[in-house]
């Protein structure tokens, strides 16, 4: 349900009761009309994309940037390279080598006899790793490139790679750098398995029901994303950046008893699958998607109290409430290490002293949207996509938790000099979405996936779609 501005302004008098004051009245911007303003994802590819009798599967970006990388196959299989002809197959191998070389690269590998090939071509070709991939063509690979669906191939062998054994078929290859990728690509299910326990945390019993909500919110994130980053030559980076993507050792048997409970369901809108944006813990209330990204407003991605009873679901957390202390100096030249690079311009006549630091405006659901920096010098304005990494906590590169937060600065009694920053705050992530803490809150209390689901997503349905 989008909270109304009276219904705000209460949700948001509970959050903030502990770490920041309310937002100034008349002081909250006004969500941006739909239009062309970018956003940091791609549009939602047509409704027709989506019409699946099977499972897909996805290219999975583990590494890039390289000059050099070698994996190892459990056991010898088939590798093959694919340029504008199709296939050639090489032989089969059980250690590969690569290295970037000039504007492509060299390979060498170990066959099952022992023996050394070094290919003296310098390559500027996709080598895969193992038998035809698995799953239909996706906007971020080759539709050269045969693939089948996951029932109809097994996932063996496995292939290890930086100390850890991963699933599917790699795929090695020149990236748009001129340094060397690294992916993988598996049947979407299996690639579930390596997200879900990643992203929600340790599973029981009690919490399958927020494991469940989890694989149901990660299927649709990664089909409203297929081919995100297909300029890289792959869907999605395994990383935090898109989803977290781990090796087999870190796969738990709740974790996937889940995935496998959910199998093809995915949360729709409109008919298409939703941007299932979530986050670890949103602080007591979660924001519109435009407050954490430039986007136009989406109807199931609005701000709703994250609140159960007395208290909210995501208190246990231990980021729930949060505080943070920079001296004068160190909150400046945090400002001035890290702000330039968002674009944020500091005073021509250098950074100064500190004399006030104020947070100009607040979003709808109270995080700052616009932190305005008084020194010496100048005025330094840091507006809300960039704050958190602006923002660093101190003595750390990490970025600051949130922007759900009140500031303060504290001063000498006597001549009222600025010594310190403090922020008092709530919350970790950008707030939008499915609040991981508080789902797992919602399941220990008894409410099903569809029900985390709709309160997060309103609006949204469930629809198995293969």
């Amino acid at each position: 349900m989008k909270l109304s501005a009276v219904g705000r302004v209460a949700a948001l008098a509970g959050v903030l009761a502990s770490c920041a004051p309310l937002p100034p009245a008349g002081n909250v911007p006004a969500p941006p009309a739909p239009s062309s303003q970018a956003g940091p994802g791609p549009k939602a590819a047509p409704v027709a994309a989506f019409q699946l009798d099977r499972e897909p599967s996805i290219d999975v970006g583990l590494a890039w940037d390289l000059d050099s990388l070698s994996v190892a196959p459990t056991r010898p299989v088939e590798i093959s390279r694919y340029d504008r002809g199709g296939p050639v197959p090489l032989g089969q191998a059980s250690l590969l080598r690569a290295r970037v070389n000039g504007d492509g690269w060299r390979l060498e590998w170990r066959q099952a006899d022992g023996k050394s090939v070094v290919m003296s071509e310098v390559l500027r070709d996709t080598v895969w790793v193992g038998d035809e991939a698995s799953g239909s063509p996706g906007p971020g690979s080759d539709a050269r490139e045969p693939r089948r669906s996951g029932s109809e191939t097994g996932l063996e062998p496995l292939v290890r790679w930086n100390g850890k054994t991963w699933r599917g078929r790699f795929k090695i290859f020149i990236g748009p750098r001129g340094k060397l990728t690294l992916a993988v690509r598996v049947p979407l299910e299996t690639y579930l398995v390596g997200v879900v326990p990643g992203e929600i945390g340790s599973l029981s019993d009690e919490l399958v029901q927020a494991g469940r909500a989890q694989a149901i919110a990660a299927r649709s994130y990664t089909l409203f994303y297929l081919g995100r980053r297909g300029s890289e030559g792959f869907d999605l980076y395994g990383t935090v950046e898109d989803q977290l993507y781990l090796s087999v050792e870190a796969e738990k048997p709740l974790a996937s008893r889940c995935v496998r409970g959910t199998l093809g369901y995915v949360a729709l809108s409109g008919g298409r699958p939703i941007r299932a944006n979530y986050c670890s813990t949103c602080g007591g209330i979660t924001a519109d998607v435009w407050e954490a990204w430039p986007s136009d407003p989406l109807s199931y991605l609005v701000s709703v109290p994250d609140r159960g009873g007395t208290r909210d679901y995501c208190a246990d957390s231990p980021v729930y409430r949060w505080r943070e202390e920079w001296t004068a100096q160190q909150f400046l030249a945090e400002v001035g290490r890290f702000g330039p690079p968002e674009g944020i311009a500091l005073p021509e006549r250098g950074i100064g002293e500190l004399v006030d630091v104020r947070a100009e405006a607040r979003s709808h659901s109270g995080r700052v949207w616009r932190l305005t920096i008084d020194t010496t010098t100048g005025e330094i304005v840091v507006p809300a996509y960039s704050l958190r990494r602006v923002l660093r906590r101190p003595g750390a590169e990490a970025i600051l938790r949130s922007n759900l937060f009140k500031i303060d600065v504290r001063r000498d009694p006597a001549t009222r000099k600025a010594l310190a920053v403090v922020a008092s705050g709530a919350g970790s992530g950008h707030g939008v979405g499915l609040c991981q803490t508080g789902a797992r809150a919602m399941a220990r209390g008894g409410l099903s996936a569809e029900r985390i689901l709709s309160h997060y997503y309103p609006g949204t349905e469930l629809k198995r779609l293969y």
